[in-house]
């Protein structure tokens, strides 16, 4: 039995036709996964499920019956629910007032119903639903004091505390470590086991593989297959994805590294936030001439922290920072800049991007005032527009309007943005953090390359990410990052196990006989 069904689902905007036509069938308690390029419809589709966007034709049927949701509550009525790949989260309330927004009750006397929260009683129920899908949540503290990945650890319990039926997950691995994933992955069956039906977007082939009991391909709009995943593999779904042969992991050529010139150095870096609590301490790292330098590590464990007082966002208390001679000590942002500093943020529209400003504004921010796009002083709107178009080129931003507003791109497209501006600029260091969070396989086969093209011209590269296929793919070094601290390096990549690095991203010190 179908618990979900499109009939001939068609969205359009304006003359872009982002969805044409889309047939899909879920059958319940199976976990069906929705692949495709970025740009291809999958977070439009999703969308319409949900309540967030009306379908301009076509229909929607939960349990076979044809329904129309206007909005998020209609369709958590309908029982189905979405984890966003950008979250939807208030950051100045709790994470238990998060999760019961919208549906808050109320202290009940004998009197009757009192028009205060019960605080007290929701606390307990939120914690529990926290400790009973291993979320490991403090659900009083302040969103807006959580890392990404425990954020999105929010957002799933917002909707499993909502007992929903139909579980839309957007990226759900994309903060999780090795061991993580494979918590989640029992989660996400057990749930199966009960009688959900779970939806997962997601990027990550060898996840459909081992989670997914069938697959739909989504490609620019239209669905191109659908697919029992035990009659798949890795590879048919990367070439119906992107339309070509993809390689899934790159051949990195092994080199030592120890005797190039260190091009980057930081010592000694500690520092507090802004409420007086140590988040770095003591951070030593050497990022050599030709070398990609990967930091590894659970989302919360000061690799954000890291990257603001990197890259001038954040001051240290104590530090020692220096590129290629010149001390770049807590120097502000424009200065690490022009000191030939590229610059990949983890969160792209935070940090990255300005999403009401045009694409061609967009991909000149920071280098506004170099010479090929500014004289006197002025801004030079045809050399704009002509690197705009070329970079759109380059790095395939698929844009239904070269001059519209980055605000109109895909998540992907959006990072396609950043990684182009950066890249561009021909950085004597590139810090990247994410750099192909919410890319697909394609992108994600061209940004690696990207990276090892500037490592092999000399560019030291220093990544931060945590996605431990990239780190190992990409790094001649890793170190691990917990609680604010180095916790180990590995120099021997090649014969690097995922166990014995899993282990250091949850804290476990690394012994002799775990590195082999």
């Amino acid at each position: 039995m179908n618990i979900v069904e499109t009939v001939g689902l068609t969205r359009t905007f304006g003359d872009f036709v982002a969805n044409d036509g889309i047939d899909l069938r879920v059958a319940q308690g199976e976990i069906k996964a929705i692949v495709g390029e970025n740009g291809a419809g999958k977070s439009t589709l999703m969308n319409m499920l949900y309540g967030l966007l009306t379908p301009t034709s076509g229909s929607i049927r939960v349990r076979g019956t044809e329904c129309t949701f206007g909005s998020p509550a209609d369709a958590i009525k309908a029982g189905l629910g979405m984890v966003h790949q950008h979250f939807k989260l208030v950051p100045s309330l709790s994470v238990w007032e998060n999760v019961v927004l919208g549906i808050e009750k109320r202290v009940q006397t004998r009197a009757g119903r009192l028009p205060f929260i019960d605080a007290r009683g929701q606390i307990g129920e939120v914690q529990a639903a926290s400790d009973r899908y291993g979320m490991q949540l403090d659900v009083t503290a302040t969103v807006g004091d959580l890392s990404i990945g425990l954020k999105q650890r929010v957002e799933i319990l917002k909707m499993l505390y909502r007992d929903v039926e139909i579980l839309i997950l957007d990226e759900p691995t994309a903060v999780l470590t090795p061991q993580e994933v494979d918590g989640l992955i029992v989660t996400l069956n057990e749930l199966k086991a009960q009688g959900k039906t779970i939806i997962v977007i997601t990027h990550k082939l060898s996840e459909v593989m081992q989670l997914s009991d069938s697959v739909t391909v989504i490609k620019r709009g239209h669905v191109v297959a659908d697919l029992r995943t035990a009659q798949t593999n890795e590879r048919e779904l990367a070439q119906l994805m992107v339309g070509r042969d993809v390689v899934l992991t790159l051949h990195r050529d092994e080199r030592d590294c120890s005797g190039n010139d260190v091009a980057y150095q930081v010592r000694g870096l500690s520092t507090t936030d802004e409420h007086g609590k140590q988040v770095l301490s003591d951070i030593d790292l050497d990022v050599r001439r030709g070398e990609v330098l990967g930091i590894a590590g659970v989302e919360g464990n000061g690799q954000s922290e890291l990257l603001k007082v990197l890259t001038g966002l954040m001051t240290a208390t104590h530090a020692a920072t220096t590129l290629e001679g010149r001390d770049l000590t807590n120097a502000m942002p424009t200065a690490i800049r022009e000191a030939g500093v590229g610059i990949i943020h983890e969160d792209r529209y935070q940090h990255g991007l300005c999403r009401e400003l045009t694409i061609s504004e967009n991909v000149i921010a920071g280098y506004h005032e170099r010479p090929d796009v500014c004289r006197h002083g002025l801004l030079r709107p045809h050399e704009i527009a002509g690197k705009r178009d070329r970079l759109i080129e380059e790095y395939d931003v698929r844009v239904a309007d070269p001059d519209g507003v980055v605000s109109q791109l895909s998540g992907g497209n959006a990072q396609k943005v950043i990684i182009a501006r950066e890249f561009d600029a021909a950085p004597k260091l590139l810090i990247a953090s994410q750099p192909t969070r919410g890319v697909d396989v394609g992108s994600i086969e061209f940004i690696h390359r990207k990276i090892l093209q500037l490592r092999d011209a000399g560019t030291a590269v220093l990544l931060i990410s945590s996605e431990l296929s990239e780190i190992m793919t990409l790094s001649d070094r890793i170190v691990v990052m917990y609680k604010g601290r180095i916790i180990g390096e590995i120099d021997d990549v090649a014969h690097a196990s995922t166990t014995a690095i899993g282990l250091l991203m949850a804290g476990i010190p690394q012994t002799e006989e775990v590195a082999r």
